[in-house]
């Protein structure tokens, strides 16, 4: 009898749901400061990501995926707008507590446009992109509800802050700090079990969200705290690892995204379902060598790998902004589907824009590409357009370099270590690799090339001169 109940709510949750490509629900699942090598199906020996893997093999795997900046608030500007992070206004590429500036309302994000096609939306994590404060007159346009998000439950900056990160939600009629939001509980940097309770919260709130909507369309954004210093795990997952702390918590990230998935089988809409994961940008290697901190403690084990590129976090080498990026839609994507072609988490909007029926925002630039053919190209039949990307970094979202095909040129470095690795370069005198066959960026191959460094300044030239003409919504 058990098993006839469970056959009949199956088929009753299968009868229900939507065909796949009729509005489809998307999840975004964007890390903190994981790196590149931190997977199992990336080559990591000790961290063991299963869950992951699996939607490796079941949905595509994107092996020369970027995030849209080597540092979080311009990353997660970028993966919302689908804009370059120097079209942002900011100034900066981390908004402080204290900074006036944040995701200004003229921006139309994921979330608002995917509400203008029915969608339910919420985001469970970190948020910054902004915080009420004086210089701003605490404004309401600085958090998520004004940027399309029906719900929120998060921290407004990354949880090291103290004492300005919170543990916020709403809406709240509570009103704090200002209308519409609740503080559940305040500078977390001090609240251990807080903050080893972030991940595993912020899943269970996503589930429950996907249960509550699982007969209309919804819009998911993760964004765990986690594995940014400093690293924390509930007990249950202490000591897991053969990686030490770190692996746990990565571990304990995949053990709740089998969950996700689990819940969406359970309710009948996996297949409705477009699932990304990826990471706001490269690990923190500033603290590679930091034996004992204050508030991170032995920062040195507690930090990812960006291998096989250079560099990490803070940097515009691969190792800042190569990110994993797994897309899993089963039955529209294809098992083990290997897109071997470079990607960004600039091309999030675009993508879920066409596949939602919704008109890409007017008025503005897009740096995004959407990307279906490469997704199925029997059901999504066309060109992806070629990939160009402006890399900006150095604190102030300043052009550092630039790819197109497989050609990368360096006209800045920038390293939180302090680290050049025996490089100069210059816009007159700039670095030049083949990031396919070199991705360490090891062998200069400027020398020569001149036709190829006039190209890649050529796409730099028609960035900048977009950026002069549009300005940004702050000026």
């Amino acid at each position: 009898m058990k098993f006839l109940c469970l056959l009949f709510s199956a088929l009753a949750a299968t009868a229900s749901a939507r065909p796949p490509l009729e509005k489809p629900n998307v999840i975004v699942i964007l890390l903190d400061d994981a790196g590149y090598g931190d997977f199992s199906h990336t080559g990591n020996p000790t961290v063991d990501t299963p869950n992951l893997t699996r939607m490796v093999r079941e949905g595509a795997n994107f092996p020369q995926f970027y995030s849209a900046s080597p540092a979080c608030s311009a990353s997660r500007y970028g993966l919302l707008t689908g804009r370059n992070p120097r079209r942002s206004g900011f100034g900066k590429w981390v908004l402080g507590p204290a900074d006036q500036r944040h995701l200004h309302p003229d921006e139309v994000t994921i979330a608002e446009g995917l509400k203008q096609r029915g969608y339910a939306t919420g985001l469970f994590g970190k948020w910054h992109l902004g915080t009420p404060n004086g210089a701003n007159g605490n404004t309401v346009d600085s958090l998520p509800l004004a940027h399309g998000f029906d719900r929120w439950l998060g921290t407004n900056l990354s949880h090291d802050y103290n004492p300005a990160s919170h543990l916020m939600k709403g809406p709240s009629a509570v009103n704090q700090p200002v209308a519409g939001y609740e503080i559940i509980a305040r500078s977390i940097a001090a609240n251990i079990p807080v903050m080893e309770g972030l991940t595993g919260r912020y899943a269970d709130a996503a589930i429950g969200f996907i249960r509550e909507k699982k007969d209309e369309p919804f819009f998911i954004y993760l964004a765990p705290n986690m594995p940014h210093l400093a690293v924390h795990v509930p007990d249950a997952f202490k000591g897991k690892s053969r990686r030490g702390l770190y692996g746990d918590c990565i571990e304990e990230i995949d053990h709740h995204l089998g969950r996700i998935r689990a819940a969406l089988e359970e309710e009948g809409i996996a297949q409705n379902t477009l699932v990304i994961f990826t990471s706001d940008n490269g690990p923190w290697i500033r603290f590679q060598d930091t034996a004992s901190h204050e508030q991170y403690g032995e920062a040195r084990l507690l930090i990812g790998s960006a291998l096989p590129f250079r560099d990490g976090k803070g940097s515009t080498w691969e190792g800042g902004v190569r990110v994993p990026g797994v897309w899993w839609w089963p039955g529209t994507i294809p098992a083990a589907t290997v897109v071997r072609d470079p990607a960004s988490t600039l091309d999030v909007l675009p993508t879920v824009f066409a596949l939602a029926g919704q008109a890409l925002p007017a008025g503005r630039t897009l740096d995004g590409r959407g990307i279906r053919p490469a997704l199925n190209a029997s059901l999504f039949p066309g060109m992806v357009p070629d990939f160009s990307f402006v890399y900006t970094g150095d604190s102030t979202n300043a052009i550092c370099a630039v790819r197109k095909g497989p050609w990368k040129l360096h006209t800045r470095l920038y390293s939180q270590t302090g680290n050049n690795y025996g490089f100069t370069t210059s816009v007159a005198s700039p670095l030049l690799f083949n990031v396919e066959q070199d991705p360490s960026e090891r062998i200069d191959q400027a020398a020569g090339n001149s036709a190829k460094i006039g190209e890649l300044k050529s796409v730099v030239d028609t960035f900048e001169a977009s950026l002069s003409k549009e300005g940004t919504f702050w000026d």
